[in-house]
Order: C-alpha cells, then sequence, then structure tokens
C-alpha cells in the first residue's frame, strides 16, 4: 500500500491553491459565508467538531489529534480508501516539495445579509430652565393735573315763525261697489219630525227619529187622558228628552217621550204625540 505523508501545513495548502485554480460556479452550488470571526462546522453524534473551516480560510481538523499516534504533527492520506488521517507510527515526513504556482483568484463570494438595525438610543435628560428674573418695582403715579375753567354757556336761538296753513285737497272719486258675499254661514234649514203612539191604560210612549244625518236640536209632546172637562189634559210626563240610536237607527238621533196616568185621569186611552226638530 502506497502511502503519502506531509505536514499539516503542506497539506491543507496546497489544495486549496488547486481549489483556486480548477474551481468553477454553477447554479447548483450552495453558498455559505460565516460571521465574522465565525466558521463552517462540521460535528459528529458526541457534539465534536470534526471539521472546522474559518472566514479567514483557515482549515481546521480538531478530531485527528485525538488519536493515540506519536506523529502528531505527520498527516497521510491512502490512496485505495480515500481516508485522510495521522500517519502510522514509524513513518516519517517526506521531503518538501516544490511550491507549486499559484492559482487564479476565484470569484468574490456573495454579500452576506444585512444585520438588524440595533435599537435607538436613549433620550437625552432635558435641561433645567434658567432661573427667573426680579421684577422690577412698580413707579411712582403722576401728580394730577389741574381742572380746566367751564366755558361760559351760550344763550337760546330764536324761536322761528309757525308757517301758513296749506289748503285742503279736493276729495278722491268714490270707489266702486264691490260684489255681494256669500250667504252667511249662520243659515240652517229646520225640519220638525212628528210620531204618533196609541196609549194603554196607564202610559204612553213614543220617540220621533230625525232623518240619517240630520242632528237633534229640541223636541216636544202632545197627550191627553182620555176624560172631558178640566181633566183632559191630567197627565204626568216621565221622559222628555233627545235620543240616538234605541227606537231609532243606529247613529240616528230624534225626540222621546212618555206619559203617565194622573190620579184625576185614571183612563189614558187615547194616543200621544212626539216631535223632534231636527237640522242638517
Amino acid at each position: 500500500m502506497k502511502r503519502t505523508t506531509f505536514p499539516y501545513k503542506s497539506l491543507w495548502a496546497g489544495p486549496a491553491c488547486l481549489a483556486l485554480a480548477t474551481v468553477s460556479v454553477h447554479a447548483a452550488d450552495i453558498s455559505f459565508t460565516p460571521p465574522a470571526g465565525g466558521g463552517f462546522v462540521v460535528k459528529g453524534p458526541a457534539n465534536t467538531e470534526r471539521l472546522r473551516v474559518q472566514d479567514s480560510g483557515e482549515v481546521r481538523v480538531p478530531s485527528l489529534s485525538g488519536t493515540a499516534n506519536t506523529n502528531a504533527n505527520v498527516l497521510c492520506f491512502d490512496g485505495p480508501t480515500g481516508r485522510l488521517g495521522q500517519c502510522a507510527p514509524g513513518v516519517t515526513t517526506g521531503a518538501t516539495g516544490a511550491t507549486g504556482a499559484t492559482g487564479a483568484t476565484g470569484p468574490a463570494g456573495l454579500t452576506g445579509a444585512t444585520g438588524a438595525t440595533g435599537p435607538a438610543g436613549a433620550t437625552g435628560a432635558t435641561g433645567s430652565a434658567g432661573p427667573t428674573g426680579a421684577t422690577g418695582s412698580a413707579g411712582a403715579t403722576g401728580a394730577t393735573g389741574p381742572a380746566g375753567t367751564p366755558g361760559a354757556q351760550g344763550t337760546a336761538g330764536l324761536t322761528g315763525a309757525t308757517g301758513a296753513t296749506g289748503s285742503v285737497g279736493p276729495a278722491g272719486a268714490t270707489g266702486a261697489t264691490g260684489p255681494q258675499g256669500p250667504a252667511g254661514s249662520n243659515a240652517i234649514t229646520v225640519n220638525i219630525r212628528q210620531a204618533n203612539a196609541t196609549g194603554s191604560a196607564d202610559s204612553c210612549a213614543v220617540t220621533s227619529c230625525c232623518n240619517a244625518g240630520e242632528k237633534v236640536i229640541g223636541g216636544g209632546y202632545e197627550g191627553a187622558s182620555g176624560v172631558g172637562g178640566i181633566d183632559a189634559d191630567g197627565v204626568y210626563v216621565a221622559a222628555n228628552r233627545p235620543v240616538e240610536g234605541g227606537a231609532c237607527a243606529v247613529g240616528v238621533q230624534g225626540w222621546s217621550v212618555r206619559l203617565l196616568n194622573s190620579y184625576r185621569a185614571p183612563a189614558l186611552t187615547t194616543a200621544c204625540n212626539a216631535y223632534a226638530i231636527c237640522t242638517q
């Protein structure tokens, strides 16, 4: 098995120059820009660093220093397996080869994202106001000047003469007579509505109704006791009043009368009449 040995410094200087000479940018490349002073770290299952690439370009493999090997400053590359690590005991460092030509400078990396804006600084304290100046003293009040002498009163003017009375003007012409006004609203039409009924031995009752739409404004009655002489009109009036509805139609007004026998004329057999005074 062929092994190639070289110091750590020579190992990483050579591939770095080679990468600069052969690198090309592809659309599928992944670009990572570490923060200032930071780096790109690959860790193992125990959270130990396996590989670190600093922003300065320095590459470290911290896990190599933990292997049991006396050749701590020698690094070997195994061609068949592609393994990179410390050389086995007894392997010595070969002669340092000639320094290769410097490769072309690679393209500049992408600009990192802009950091978040820092918080605004605290507002400075407000300066105190200067002291208020003292109030000046009030000036002295000036002396009051003497009152002036009143002027003399002027004489009253003469009364003017009364002017002559003007002549009376001629009378104006008489105006034309205006048209006659409408008939007064107080004119009403009055109708007397009469109703008759036959009395019994005790009483006689009857109601006279106005026509629909008329109003009753008064009324009266007529009746006889049925005997002659001074007892012909000997009746008592039990009712003599205006009514609405009842013996008349609903909403129709009229006059109602009810007559009773007197003690002097017990036989009330003649008719009795009711009279309703109606108007529109």
